[in-house]
Order: structure tokens, then C-alpha cells, then sequence
């Protein structure tokens, strides 16, 4: 009934998150998530059958929107100048999707860590891990109702559940630090954010004949498969705080 491999392997996830949380060093940090930028670019290049599309502008904007604090903006602004370069060409718009999709998305994920720190990054990664987590076990336990054609081995019930008790859960903890309200109002945007995230990857994997973006992590799939829903949910983290 339950995928033990997926089971085992999402608990490592979990472990591995709470140790680089504890030690919080900052070098650390910035190599795992230029790691992270260069595996799920690669993953998206194969994904948009986009092969000859170059990291650099990305990597640069990573680079130099640290130093400056604002890698979510050299983002953005290195997608425009991209998007402005096909459009002088007269050329396909295809490549910048890329660009949008992954990458400014994490970029945005790194942003909550330059910006608010360990606490909000790690607060938004167990938000979002207890919708996954309550959604896939409530799913196989009472769900029925099918939620989206994009995605049909999801559930309404499981994601209803999802909903809720990340809502709660991420409510309990953020409490401490930002207040009732805020704290209620991000956990449940960031839960429900995850979810369109999560959506979005499954289209694309969809519209690209694949069932998963990669093989990575054993049980889960490529490393996109695993960050879809939190990259999308750290705009609503940008947003709110």
C-alpha cells in the first residue's frame, strides 16, 4: 500500500534538512544551493528538450545577487535581458521558460535564507513536507475523489488534509517568531502554493511524455520532483515577510 523505498528515502531527506539546519553555516548553505541551481537546471534542460541553453546568466545572478542580498532580482533581471536577446533575434521564446522555471524559483528560496534566515527557510521546507506527507497518507488512506487530470494519483481528501494540517502545523511554529496570524496566513498560502508547485512539475513532466524529471533520489525521482513544491511556495514567503 505505502512505497516503503519513497518512505525510507523522504525520512533521509528529512534528516539531512534538519543537520544542515542545525549547523546553518553560511559557505555551506551557499554551495548546497548552487548544487541545487545546477541539478535542477540540468533536470529542466532535459525536461524543455532544451540541451544547448547555458547556466551562466544564472549562475552569475546567483553569484552577484548574494553578494548583494538580492538573488531573486539579478534573477528576474537576467531573465528580462534573456527574454529582450531572443526577441532582438527574432527567436524561439522556449528558452526562457527555463529561466523562469526553475531557476527564478529558487533563486526566491535562497532569498527567504539571505533575507530572514535558517528559521524561515527551514520553517517553510516543514510546511510544505507536512502537506506532501499528510496528503500522500490520507490519499491512501481515505481518499477517493480524483483532484486534477494533471496529476491523477492525487486526491481532493488528501489534499484537503494536506491543507489543514499544514496549516496547523506550520501555524505552531512559526507562532513563536512572527505571531498568530502571519503565521497562519504563510502556512496555509505556502501549503497551497506547494500544491500549484507541484501541479506545475507534473504538467511539465506531462507535456515532456516522462514520468519523472530525473533519478536522483531513489522512490522520489529527480531532484525537481522532490523541490517542486517548495520553490514555488518560497514566493509566498518572499511576499508575506
Amino acid at each position: 500500500m505505502f512505497n516503503s523505498t519513497r518512505i525510507i528515502w523522504g525520512l533521509l531527506m528529512v534528516a539531512a534538512v534538519i543537520i544542515i539546519a542545525l549547523i546553518d553555516q553560511f559557505f555551506i548553505n551557499f554551495i548546497i544551493f548552487g548544487i541545487l541551481l545546477f541539478l535542477a537546471f540540468n533536470e529542466a534542460k532535459k525536461l524543455f528538450n532544451l540541451e544547448k541553453i547555458s547556466i551562466i546568466p544564472l549562475i552569475l545572478a546567483f553569484i552577484l545577487g548574494t553578494m548583494m542580498l538580492k538573488p531573486l532580482f539579478l534573477g528576474i533581471l537576467a531573465t528580462l535581458l534573456i527574454l529582450g536577446y531572443q526577441v532582438y533575434k527574432k527567436s524561439n521564446l522556449k528558452p526562457v521558460l527555463i529561466y523562469l522555471y526553475p531557476s527564478l524559483p529558487i533563486l526566491a528560496l535562497w532569498q527567504i535564507y539571505l533575507t530572514h534566515g535558517m528559521f524561515a527557510l527551514f520553517w517553510l521546507i516543514l510546511i510544505v513536507a507536512s502537506c506532501d506527507s499528510a496528503a500522500y497518507f490520507i490519499g491512501k488512506l481515505i481518499g477517493k475523489t480524483p483532484f486534477s487530470p494533471t496529476s491523477p494519483n492525487k486526491t481532493l481528501e488528501g489534499v484537503i488534509g494536506g491543507l489543514i494540517f499544514a496549516s496547523i502545523f506550520g501555524s505552531l511554529i512559526g507562532i513563536f517568531v512572527y505571531g498568530f496570524w502571519l503565521s497562519l496566513f504563510c502556512s496555509f498560502f505556502s501549503a497551497f502554493m506547494a500544491v500549484v508547485g507541484d501541479l506545475l512539475e507534473s504538467y511539465f513532466k506531462r507535456e515532456a511524455g516522462v514520468k519523472d524529471s530525473g533519478d536522483l533520489i531513489p522512490g522520489h525521482g529527480g531532484l525537481l520532483d522532490r523541490i517542486d513544491a517548495v520553490i514555488i511556495a518560497a514566493f509566498v514567503m518572499v511576499s508575506f515577510l
